[in-house]
C-alpha cells in the first residue's frame, strides 16, 4: 500500500505542479481561449487568403500608382520648364514688340510733324503765288491803262488831227 500511496501521491502532485503551471502559463497569455469548428477554421482561412489577396492587389494598385505619379510628376515637370521658357520667350516678344511700336509711333510723330511742316509750306507758298498772282494782275492793269491812255491821248489829240488833214488834203 505504501506503493500505492506513493504512486497517489506522485500523481497528486504531478497534476498540482500541472495545474500550477497551467494557471501560470493562462497568467501570461492573458488571452481567452475559444473552440471553433472545422467549418468556421476553413471559412476563417479562406478569409485570410481573400485579404491576403486583397492585401497583394492594393500593394500592387500602390505602386502602379506611384509609378503613375512619378511619371505624372515628370510630365507636370517638363510641362513648367515648357511654360517658363514659353512665357520668357513671349515676354520677350512683347517687349521687342512694344520697342518696336514705340519707334514707329515716333517714326508716325516725325512724320505727322513734317507733312504739318510741309502743309505749312504750302500753304504759305499758295498765299505768297495769290500775292505775286495779284501784284502782276494789277502790274498788267496798270500797263494796260497806261497803255489806254496813252491810245486815247494819241487819238485824241495827235493821230485825229493828222487824220483829218489826210482826209481833208486829198
Amino acid at each position: 500500500m505504501c506503493l500505492l500511496k506513493k504512486v497517489f501521491i506522485f500523481i497528486f502532485l504531478f497534476f498540482l505542479l500541472l495545474f500550477c503551471l497551467a494557471d501560470a502559463l493562462r497568467a501570461e497569455e492573458q488571452e481567452v481561449w475559444y473552440l471553433i469548428s472545422g467549418t468556421e477554421l476553413q471559412s476563417i482561412e479562406t478569409l485570410l487568403e481573400k485579404s491576403e489577396k486583397d492585401r497583394q492587389s492594393w500593394e500592387l494598385q500602390a505602386r502602379e500608382l506611384k509609378n503613375e505619379a512619378a511619371n505624372l510628376n515628370g510630365q507636370l515637370a517638363v510641362g513648367r520648364r515648357r511654360y517658363w521658357a514659353l512665357e520668357q520667350s513671349f515676354n520677350e516678344y512683347e517687349t521687342d514688340q512694344s520697342n518696336k511700336l514705340s519707334l514707329k509711333n515716333g517714326e508716325i510723330a516725325d512724320l505727322k510733324k513734317e507733312v504739318a511742316k510741309e502743309k505749312l509750306e504750302k500753304q504759305e507758298w499758295k498765299s505768297k503765288a495769290a500775292t505775286r498772282l495779284i501784284i502782276i494782275i494789277a502790274i498788267i492793269a496798270v500797263v494796260v491803262l497806261i497803255i489806254a491812255f496813252k491810245v486815247f491821248l494819241w487819238i485824241k489829240g495827235g493821230a485825229a488831227a493828222s487824220l483829218i488833214k489826210s482826209f481833208v488834203g486829198r
